[in-house]
C-alpha cells in the first residue's frame, strides 16, 4: 500500500515537472499530398525534406526556368528576336506571336516566366541555337553542370513528351541557381507585365502570371491551411513557376524569403489548390523548425599567402560570399572547425575577384559547406630585369640556367689554373738553395754581395 502511494506520487511528480518544463524537439517532417516534393537551403542545397524527390516525373512548364537560364547567359536584353514561320503554330499557352514578328529578348522571358508562353519558348530555344533539337541538347548539358542527376529536356516549354522528365531535386538545384541571376527573381516575382504594339501587332499584350501566391485574395483564392481558410497569397513568396498539364497535373517551383534566408520547394502532380498548400506546408516547417547559422560574414579577410612573379610577395584572400548553415532548431550549434585549400600555384597576373582556393567548413568530421576563396585585389607580374630572369613563362630563366653553367664552368677553370701555378712556384720554391749567414756554413757564398759587407 505504501508502495503504491509513493508511485502515484512519484508519477504526479513527473507529469508537472512535464508540464511546467515541456520537452522542446523539432516537429515531425510535415505529410503532403503530392506524391512528390521536396524543400532545400537555398544557401547551401541542403535538403530540409523529401518525398519521392528522385523518382522521374513530368515538369510541364517548370521547364521554363532552364530556358530562362540559356536565355540569360547566351543572350542580350535587347537583343532582336524575329518570328519564324513554324513557332506561332505551338501548343498551350501563349501570346499568339506572328511571323516576322519583332522581340527583344527581354519582352520575350517576361512573357516566358510570367504569361508562361509556350511559343516565347519556341522563339528563345531557336534565336539561341538555331533549333529546338539543338536547345534541348544545351538544355540537358546545362542542367547536369548545374546538380541534376536524372533529368532529361526534349523541349523548351515543357509540352507533353513521355521522355521530357526531371525530379523534384533536379528542378530545386536548377532553380537555386536561376535565383543567383540578374533579373531572374525580378521577372518571376512580376503580376503584371505589358508588351507594347509591334510592327506585326498594333494591340499591347497583357501578361499576368498563374502563381497566385503572388495576388491570390479573397473569394476563389483561398485554401484551407491547418483549419483555417486563409488567402492564397503569401508576403514571404518570391515566385518562380508554376506548371500544369494532365499528364504532370499541378506543379509548382518555389523562392520563400525571410529573415534574410531563402528557403525553395519544389510539389510536384498535385491536385488543384493542394499545390499551394502543400508548398506553403513545406515553406511554414523549413522557416519554423531550422534555425540558419552564419559560417562566414562575405569579404572576410582570411590568410595571406605568397605569390610567385608578383610585383608584391604576398596575396590577401577573402571569402566571396556569406554562407549560412540550416541545423534543426533543437540541437545545440555545433563545434565549427576551418581548413583553408588554395590552388597549387599562385603565380603573378591575379586579378581582384579571382576565384584561388576554397574556405571548407566542418564539425566532427561532416561537412557542413564551403565558400570560395577570392584575391582581395590585382597584383600584376613582376616587371623589368627581374622578370626576364626571373620569371618562369619568360624565355630569359633559360637564357640565365645556361649564363650559370658557363659562369661555374669559367670559375671552375680560373680555380684549376690558379691551383697549377700554386704547385709550379711551389716545386720551384722546393728546388732554390737555401741562403745563409753563418761563414761557418758549407752553404755560405762569399761571392754573394750582402755577405761581402758584413766580411
Amino acid at each position: 500500500m505504501q508502495r503504491s502511494r509513493i508511485s502515484i506520487f512519484v508519477i504526479m511528480i513527473i507529469l508537472i515537472h512535464a508540464l511546467v518544463h515541456p520537452v522542446i524537439s523539432m516537429a515531425s517532417p510535415p505529410d503532403i499530398s503530392a506524391p512528390s516534393g521536396i524543400l532545400i537551403d537555398a544557401e547551401t542545397g541542403d535538403i530540409l525534406y523529401e518525398k519521392n524527390a528522385f523518382e522521374a516525373m513530368y515538369p510541364a512548364s517548370t521547364t521554363k526556368i532552364m530556358t530562362a537560364i540559356l536565355t540569360l547567359e547566351n543572350t542580350k536584353l535587347q537583343d532582336i528576336v524575329t518570328i519564324d514561320k513554324e513557332t506561332p503554330f505551338t501548343d498551350g499557352t501563349r501570346i499568339y506571336v506572328i511571323e516576322g514578328e519583332t522581340f527583344t529578348v527581354e519582352q520575350l522571358l517576361y512573357a516566358l516566366l510570367v504569361e508562361s508562353a509556350n511559343d516565347a519558348a519556341v522563339a528563345l530555344a531557336k534565336h539561341i541555337s538555331g533549333s529546338v533539337e539543338e536547345f534541348a541538347k544545351l538544355m540537358n548539358k546545362r542542367a547536369k553542370e548545374l546538380g541534376a542527376k536524372n533529368t532529361h529536356f526534349v523541349n523548351p516549354n515543357g509540352l507533353p513528351n513521355s521522355e521530357h522528365v526531371t525530379t523534384a531535386y533536379d528542378l530545386a538545384m536548377i532553380a537555386k541557381y536561376a535565383m543567383t541571376l540578374p533579373l531572374f527573381p525580378d521577372i518571376v516575382k512580376t503580376v503584371n507585365y505589358q508588351i507594347p504594339p509591334t510592327d506585326k501587332q498594333p494591340e499591347t499584350r497583357y501578361l499576368r502570371s498563374s502563381n497566385r501566391f503572388l495576388w491570390g485574395v479573397g473569394g476563389s483564392n483561398k485554401i484551407n491551411y491547418k483549419g483555417q481558410w486563409i488567402n492564397i497569397k503569401y508576403d514571404i513568396i518570391e515566385g518562380i513557376k508554376t506548371g500544369y498539364t494532365i499528364q504532370a497535373q499541378q506543379c509548382l517551383v518555389t523562392s520563400a524569403k525571410k529573415d534574410g534566408h531563402r528557403l525553395i520547394s519544389v510539389v510536384l502532380k498535385a491536385q488543384g489548390t493542394n499545390i499551394y498548400t502543400d508548398t506553403r506546408t513545406l515553406i511554414d516547417y523549413g522557416f519554423d523548425n531550422f534555425s540558419f547559422i552564419k559560417l562566414t560574414d562575405g569579404s572576410r579577410s582570411v590568410k595571406n599567402v605568397p605569390i610567385e612573379d608578383g610585383q608584391e610577395a604576398t596575396l590577401e584572400l577573402i571569402t566571396q560570399k556569406e554562407l549560412y548553415k540550416a541545423l534543426p532548431k533543437d540541437e545545440a550549434t555545433p563545434q565549427i572547425n576551418e581548413s583553408i585549400e588554395i590552388s597549387k600555384e599562385l603565380r603573378a597576373p591575379i586579378h581582384q575577384g579571382d576565384i584561388v582556393g576554397t574556405l571548407v567548413f566542418s564539425s566532427n568530421g561532416t561537412a557542413l559547406g564551403t565558400v570560395n576563396l577570392i584575391a582581395a585585389k590585382t597584383i600584376e607580374e613582376r616587371e623589368g630585369i627581374t622578370t626576364i630572369f626571373f620569371s618562369e613563362k619568360s624565355p630569359g630563366k633559360s637564357i640565365l640556367k645556361y649564363l650559370m653553367i658557363l659562369l661555374l664552368l669559367y670559375i671552375g677553370w680560373r680555380a684549376y689554373i690558379t691551383w697549377r701555378r700554386l704547385k709550379r712556384k711551389q716545386l720551384k720554391a722546393s728546388r732554390r738553395p737555401i741562403m745563409v749567414n753563418n761563414p761557418g756554413s758549407p752553404l755560405f757564398y762569399r761571392n754573394d754581395r750582402s755577405n761581402r759587407r758584413k766580411m
